[in-house]
């Protein structure tokens, strides 16, 4: 799997996120909670990503698999006379 700069960033900013929630209902108050509720929206977000990233990486190694064309079907005409 190559990484790129995406991956970084959806796992950086989902450790964020987690980080925002943990401190902000640990603050309990009202910004706390701000906190938590953005923090959530960034996990969302960050998942988000991760699945896309994850659906384009499996996208890009189908199509950039090699085609392996079937052989002439022969074998209807070899067990005919002509």
């Amino acid at each position: 799997m190559k990484h790129s700069s995406l991956w970084v960033l959806a796992f950086g900013s989902l450790g964020a996120g987690v980080l925002m929630v943990f401190g902000g209902s640990a603050a309990g108050t009202d910004m706390g909670q701000l906190a938590a509720g953005y923090g959530l929206l960034v996990i969302g977000s960050s998942l988000f990503l991760g699945f896309g990233l994850a659906v384009q990486s499996l996208v890009v190694r189908a199509v950039s698999r090699p085609r392996t064309e079937a052989p002439a079907s022969t074998g209807r005409v070899l067990g005919h006379r002509v």
